[in-house]
């Protein structure tokens, strides 16, 4: 069962009043924004801290918040193990000491198993938030060891984009209020899904390299050539694997841009981009149900396609001419 955040805090501060709050939980959803909001609210609740908006305002107060250092980041093992020497020597003058891991799912295997004793045995008056919007992607152990407490967004405000997403929505935007579609300027809005994806892949491309390097230095003097090559196998695929994702998560967007021109028509609400509304509403004036729900079949395609072996760029091409040619 899924709560909403004023829910879910409410349940804790519930637990807290009536002296049963886990020491761990394990916080999921599909909006960072909502579970990092929800972690603020706790830490304040717990420790009678006002003025708390913030993850960095909670670093000011003593909590100790563990972050990548972008989007696309993991959180590596020196960081988790200062994390822990942290705690075990601190005092938490009279209130709970914080430990929030921001894209839990970001751990690495290394810096996950490093934190299991703290997990299952922390210090003293410790309260311990893991936040993901991918707990599936999380061990069992992990888990286990967390009161598991899932969010869901009520849907008035509307969706919250990624940097990535809202470029791709703001090319989206500028397509329909350029005039018609036409094949030409599909492949221009492909142009702007590509650039896109070629910015993502070059920042995924220079952190797995950066860490590929520190683990080199770290331990490639005492190991052979073999745990050399895996590696680099393993970050190849990795950056493969990351490239996806985000590939697929440009792609939904388009499934929800032209969701919500279908909605438009029907005057049907909540909207999943309201500040895209003026727009939304004029595109949606211009094209009939039938057309709308052969471009939306169009990317439903492109989805499929994408998940065989069809050579990615041929797909997009003609998942882009069939949706908005």
């Amino acid at each position: 069962m899924a709560f909403a955040p004023e829910k879910a805090l409410d349940l804790m501060r519930q637990a807290h009043l009536n002296g049963r709050l886990a020491h761990a939980f394990l916080i999921s959803g599909p909006e960072m924004a909502d579970l990092q909001h929800l972690a603020v609210e706790a830490a304040a609740l717990v420790n009678g801290w006002t003025e708390v908006e913030t993850l960095d305002d909670l670093r000011k107060h003593g909590a100790v918040v563990l972050e990548p250092e972008s989007k696309i980041r993991r959180i590596k093992i020196d960081p988790v193990r200062g994390v822990i020497r942290q705690v075990q020597f601190s005092t938490s003058d009279g209130g709970k000491k914080i430990i929030i891991l921001s894209e839990a799912d970001r751990l690495t295997v290394e810096a996950t198993n490093a934190f299991l004793k703290t997990l299952e045995e922390p210090p003293p008056d410790t309260l311990i938030l893991l936040l993901t919007r991918a707990p599936e992607q999380l061990l069992d152990t992990v888990r286990s060891r967390c009161v598991l407490l899932p969010l869901f967004r009520p849907q008035a405000e509307g969706i919250l984009l990624t940097p990535p997403q809202a470029e791709l929505v703001d090319a989206l935007a500028a397509y329909f209020s350029g005039g018609p579609p036409n094949p030409t300027r599909a492949m221009g809005l492909l142009g702007d899904f590509l650039r896109i994806m070629a910015a993502l892949r070059e920042e995924i491309e220079q952190d797995h390299k950066d860490s590929l390097k520190e683990e080199t230095d770290r331990y490639g003097r005492s190991t052979d050539g073999a745990w050399l090559k895996e590696r680099k196998d393993y970050y190849e695929d990795l950056t493969e694997g990351a490239c996806a994702e985000h590939r697929n998560s440009l792609v939904g967007m388009l499934f929800t841009w032209l969701g919500e021109l279908l909605r438009r028509r029907h005057h049907l609400t909540p909207l999943d981009l309201p500040g895209y509304a003026a727009t939304t509403e004029r595109a949606a004036a211009t094209l009939s149900d039938d057309e709308l729900h052969r471009r939306l079949k169009a990317v439903d395609d492109l989805r499929r396609n994408l998940a065989t072996n069809v050579r990615e760029v041929l797909a997009l091409e003609v998942g882009f001419l069939h949706a908005f040619g």
